[in-house]
């Protein structure tokens, strides 16, 4: 979606992720502690959860809030505040996979991209889980971009010691827990990942620095 300015040159496209990274920012120039969490929004069509970024940034009193920087009124029509977007109407990604493994309570084919049936199921809600742990450890990720248990990889090529590590880090709720386990090589980011970004395909690509453990 465009940004609407006074002419093209000056108009931005943009994914959900630059909408809420945007966000993150500007809340990170006010000193208000912020990071871009990767889930699903139920709220764009009905029965399916959409591949979807937000921003999730901290109150005064130390709790998080989640923020939908793409949702607006004129355009749709939600029932909460854009600014507080309520816990149970966005499962983040390490949700979306609890679901899934608690007991099959939801159909994977669900979980995904509405407009494009390709991308859907547990190999996007793999890949997603890695995206939005990177994410909440300092690292924002492309959607598009994968490396270790995450890229091509299909949930059931994963071996059962992986298939622990996902599900230990789709259920770890603390921070500390998170970074600790987030400093397993399987799931650091690397200097070179890769990417399937839109118009060019699967390539490997050198990121400028290598991100922070």
């Amino acid at each position: 979606m465009a940004s609407r300015c006074s002419s093209y040159d000056e108009q931005f496209v943009g994914t959900c992720r630059d909408y809420s990274l945007l966000l993150c920012s500007l809340l990170r120039a006010t000193g208000t502690p912020s990071r871009i969490r990767c889930g699903y929004a139920p709220y764009f069509a009905e029965g399916f959860d959409d591949d979807h970024w937000v921003t999730e940034y901290r109150l005064p009193d130390g709790t998080w809030r989640l923020a939908d920087a793409q949702v607006s009124a004129a355009v749709y029509e939600v029932p909460f505040d854009p600014m507080d977007v309520p816990r149970d109407g966005f499962p983040v990604a390490g949700q979306a996979w609890r679901v899934w493994g608690g007991a099959g309570a939801a159909d994977p084919e669900t979980f995904g991209v509405w407009a494009d049936p390709g991308l859907r199921g547990l190999p996007l809600v793999l890949d997603s889980v890695a995206l939005d742990r990177a994410a909440r450890n300092g690292t924002e990720p492309l959607p598009w971009g994968g490396w270790g248990l995450s890229g091509l990889r299909k949930h059931d090529a994963l071996t059962e010691d992986e298939l622990a590590l996902v599900d230990a880090v789709a259920a770890a709720p603390a921070y500390e827990e998170a970074r600790r386990l987030y400093a397993d090589p399987r799931l650091v980011v690397p200097r070179e990942i890769l990417s399937l970004a839109p118009f060019h395909g699967l390539r490997t690509v050198t990121l400028a620095s290598s991100p922070p453990v």
